[in-house]
């Protein structure tokens, strides 16, 4: 993931008024079958002994050793559960779910390649979406089926990027139909390096920049999608300790920069330890952005660090950890 350069005019669309980016790189599969949601609730962090039709939830894959496998979204709908993966993870969720499946009755199907994604967010997103497939006050946390003539949709409003936003997956062929009716609604064409940058300044980390198997998801602030209380899981008494005895070693955290730095740049504490390393960084009209993994010690609102060789990066809370944690059950 490379840094972004600025581009005023092309992020106001998601900042003030309403933009869209095709994100059907991400994952999107089906699962169904009577034992599916109980093997995803033992295989997840968040609770899932039910998962009603037209509800959505987050929940987080884990292994054995407590690191992240995926992030993913699941709804349920269509008489089963949609889940979204990551960008490129789909194979990987279906695989990790294949190794741990023996008598259970659970069938998974992988539409990735049959279906696009559209993201649309922005502050008048609710109104574009009213108007470009008909649906008003869709709650946070729910997904629909939606027939418009004779396209399908399933419109998901979620959080995705750090911010509120809605998740329209539909037929491939029907692609073009629905860029042109949002187009129509008013939403803007953003390009996944401008959603990139939208997703730094609203603090929402991604795999393979904030999380994977390389930490645990206690470090990226997924703590939102991690139930407390809920039984057994992969991953879980590990998690569980990293909690109990306030063992999280980093802990991610926003970053004013005052130079571009490149990513992987090694934070330096006043002690001159090492305090952590840049995951993202993109150029925005107000100045250089970034997010960071960052010592727990550390990993306080305005602390300021050194960056080696040279630079400062002053810390701040994360929007989507503000907006999900502490989370209630």
């Amino acid at each position: 993931m490379s840094a972004i350069t600025p581009d005023q005019a092309s992020l106001a669309p998601l900042r003030s008024a309403c933009g869209f980016a095709d994100f059907s790189s991400a994952g999107r599969l089906f699962i169904s079958g009577e034992d599916s949601l109980d093997l995803l609730n033992r295989l997840t962090t968040n609770k899932l002994e039910e998962l009603p039709q037209g509800q959505s939830i987050t929940t987080i894959i884990t292994n054995a050793d407590g690191r992240v496998v995926d992030f993913v979204a699941l709804a349920g709908l269509d008489d089963g559960i949609w889940c979204i993966t990551s960008p490129r993870y789909a194979q990987t969720v279906v695989d990790w779910l294949d190794s741990y499946t023996f008598a259970e009755d659970i069938t998974v199907v992988d539409w990735t390649s049959d279906t696009f994604q559209f993201t649309v967010a922005g502050p008048t997103a609710p109104a574009a979406i009213a108007k470009a497939v008909g649906q008003r006050n869709l709650a946070i946390n729910s997904a629909l089926r939606i027939d418009i003539a004779s396209v399908s949709l399933v419109v998901w409003h979620r959080l995705a990027g750090g911010a509120e936003a809605f998740e329209i997956v539909g037929d491939l062929a029907d692609r073009d139909t629905v860029f042109a009716r949002l187009v129509e609604a008013g939403a803007k064409p953003s390009s996944i390096e401008e959603w990139e940058r939208h997703r730094i300044l609203n603090g929402m980390p991604v795999i393979d920049a904030e999380f994977g198997l390389f930490n645990n998801p206690l470090e990226a602030r997924l703590l939102g999608s991690i139930s407390e209380t809920k039984g057994c899981y992969t991953g879980q008494e590990v998690l569980a300790r990293l909690i109990t005895y306030n063992k999280v070693q980093r802990r991610l955290m926003t970053v004013d920069l005052d130079s571009t730095v490149a990513l992987g740049a090694k934070l330096i504490a006043s002690d001159g330890k090492s305090a952590g390393h840049i995951t993202s960084v993109t150029e925005t009209p107000s100045g250089i952005k970034g997010l960071a993994l960052v010592a727990t010690r550390l990993a306080i609102d305005g602390v300021a660090l050194a960056i080696d060789p040279i630079g400062k990066a002053t810390l701040h809370e994360p929007a989507y950890a503000l907006a999900t944690e502490p989370f209630s059950e």
